[in-house]
C-alpha cells in the first residue's frame, strides 16, 4: 500500500531566504533609526524634569531654612572653613576633592545647613549630568581615578552670603555696589520673582557652592561660573519667588565643553555675551545712586 504524500508537506520546514533575512534587517534598522530620535527626546525630557523637580525641592528647602531662622537665608558662600557659618552645603576650591565627591558633605548636619531638612543626596545632582570627576596626574580618592561628582548646583552669590565672600584681603566675590540679601526682606529689592536662587553649572566649572557672578566694573568681564548647558543648550534656574524655569543660552561662547578632566579658569573674558548680561539681571540690582 503506498502512502501519499501531499504536495506541500515539506513546506512548514521551509526556511528564509537571504533576500527575506536582508528585508527584515533592513526594517528593523528603519524602525530603530526612527525610534532612537523619539527615545531620545523623551529620555532628554524626563532628565529636564527631573532637573526642574529637583530645584523645586531646593528652592522650598531654601523658604523653609529661612523660615525656621527668623527670615534669615541660609549661609553661603565659598569655604566654610571660617567656622563663621555653616554653609548651605560643604565645598571648596577644585583641589578640595572631597568636597566634589562625598555626599556627607550635602547630608551630613556637621557640614551641610540643608541636611536636617533634605537627606537625599540625588537631589543635589542633575539627571543629566552623568559624568565622572577624573583625577589626572594627581591624587586619587580612595585609590580611585575617577568617581562620580556630588553636586551640580550652586547658589546665587548674592543671597546669603559670608564674610570671606567681601573679604578686605584676597579676593572679594561680591560687589559692595549692588545689594546682597541676608534676609528675606532684602529681596525685595532685587526683586524675588527676577533674582535665581540656584542654577545648574557647567562641570568643569562649578566648585564653591555659591555661583560667584562678575557684575559691571567688578571682576573680569565675562563668567566666573559658567551655566550648565545639559538641556538642549539650556539651563534650569530656580528663582526667589519660588518658581522654576528653563532658560535657552544663546551666545555660542556660553557653551562651554570640556573633557572629565579638564578645569575652567575663572578668569576668562567674554565682553558682550548676552548670557552673561541675562545671569546679571537675575543676580542683584545695583545699589540707588551709585
Amino acid at each position: 500500500m503506498k502512502t501519499r504524500l501531499g504536495k506541500d508537506h515539506g513546506s512548514a520546514h521551509r526556511g528564509f531566504t537571504l533576500i527575506e533575512l536582508l528585508v527584515v534587517i533592513a526594517i528593523i534598522a528603519i524602525l530603530a533609526g526612527m525610534l532612537l530620535p523619539v527615545l531620545s527626546k523623551a529620555k532628554a525630557k524626563a532628565q529636564r524634569a527631573g532637573c526642574i523637580s529637583n530645584q523645586k525641592q531646593l528652592g522650598l528647602t531654601w523658604l523653609l531654612y529661612a523660615s525656621d531662622h527668623d527670615e534669615k537665608l541660609v549661609p553661603n558662600g565659598d569655604y566654610d572653613l571660617d567656622e563663621s557659618a555653616t554653609l548651605w552645603v560643604h565645598g571648596a576650591g577644585h583641589p578640595n576633592l572631597p568636597a566634589f565627591t562625598n555626599s556627607n558633605y550635602l547630608v551630613d548636619a556637621k557640614h551641610a545647613a540643608f541636611a536636617p531638612y533634605l537627606r537625599i543626596p540625588s537631589v543635589y545632582k542633575c539627571p543629566a549630568d552623568r559624568g565622572d570627576l577624573h583625577v589626572v596626574g594627581g591624587p586619587t580618592l580612595l585609590g580611585k581615578a575617577a568617581m562620580a561628582r556630588n553636586r551640580s548646583y550652586s547658589m546665587n552669590g548674592y543671597t546669603g552670603l559670608i564674610p570671606s565672600m567681601t573679604a578686605v584681603s584676597g579676593p572679594s566675590y561680591v560687589s559692595m555696589n549692588y545689594h546682597a540679601a541676608l534676609k528675606t526682606s532684602d529681596l525685595y529689592a532685587m526683586p524675588p520673582a527676577k533674582t535665581f536662587v540656584f542654577q545648574d553649572v557647567n562641570p568643569a566649572s562649578i566648585c564653591f557652592p555659591a555661583f560667584v557672578v562678575n557684575m559691571p566694573g567688578h571682576g573680569i568681564d565675562g563668567f566666573f561660573h559658567y551655566p550648565a548647558t545639559y538641556h538642549d543648550q539650556s539651563g534650569v534656574l530656580s528663582f526667589a519667588d519660588g518658581h522654576v524655569e528653563t532658560h535657552r543660552w544663546q551666545d555660542p561662547r556660553t557653551v562651554r565643553k570640556a573633557n572629565a578632566a579638564q578645569i575652567m579658569v575663572h578668569w576668562d573674558k567674554c565682553a558682550n555675551n548676552r548670557d552673561l548680561e541675562w545671569i546679571r539681571e537675575h543676580t542683584t540690582v545695583r545699589k540707588t545712586g551709585l
